[in-house]
């Protein structure tokens, strides 16, 4: 057999795997993936501008398949973002730094739901969802604070602490891709829009993100 028969019965099983019908609806599955996010500019009321380098996370999420087309779960992510700000000073604050950098770090929870197009094993979908991104920008907010306990086994053990500028807030996600099954395991490419809502003068933002996973159902 000539490889280029070879390659053509290569083609031919995989595009039958592809139109074959799903065998997801009453299946749950877990997934884990890496997160890619977009670089970006802002700007903030009183002048202060910020960019963010592309980052890198993680996604870990549960699903229950009520159907070949809908699914409905859970999601926890994880991200680390270095930035550049310029500050503005305050009047009554001249001496202010002209220029911070740091990383930002985020932590998202979420309740999302996605619809397969198809009820196949190739199947292009769309996916939503809501939760709270906690964000912690690193920035110190007070004085170390130094504190000890009694570790088990240990003993007595002591660290200092500095506290940071952190908050949670209200985020919410819209996004679209193309899922793939094979027997057990799932492959899912999508990009999404990740919005967090700050409130205040700035309101909400969002953040490209792609995202790579690889899972099983069971």
């Amino acid at each position: 057999m000539t490889a280029a028969r070879i390659a053509l019965i290569a083609v031919l099983m995989a595009a039958t795997c592809a139109a074959a019908q799903s065998r997801r609806p009453g299946t749950n599955e877990v997934y884990f993936g890496i997160v890619t996010t977009e670089s970006k500019d802002y700007h903030f009321e009183g002048g202060t501008t910020a960019s963010t380098d592309s980052g890198v996370g993680f996604n870990l999420g549960w699903a229950h398949h009520v159907s070949p087309h809908v699914s409905a779960g859970i999601e926890i992510g994880w991200m680390d973002i270095d930035y550049r700000a310029r500050v503005q000073p305050g009047t009554a604050n001249p001496n202010a730094p002209d220029s911070i950098s740091g990383t930002i770090e985020t932590g998202t929870l979420r309740f999302v739901g996605s619809y397969n197009f198809l009820a196949r094993n190739f199947t292009p979908f769309v996916t939503g969802g809501l939760g709270w991104t906690y964000v912690d920008t690193n920035i110190p907010s007070g004085l170390p604070e130094s504190f000890c306990w009694y570790y088990p086994w240990y003993g007595s053990y002591c660290s200092t602490y500095v506290p940071t500028e952190s908050t949670t807030k209200i985020s919410y996600n819209v996004g679209a891709g193309l899922r793939y099954d094979f027997g057990t395991g799932v492959f899912r490419a999508l990009v999404e829009q990740q919005f967090i809502d700050f409130g205040g003068s700035y309101g909400s933002d969002g953040l490209t993100q792609f995202r790579l996973e690889l899972g099983t159902k069971f």
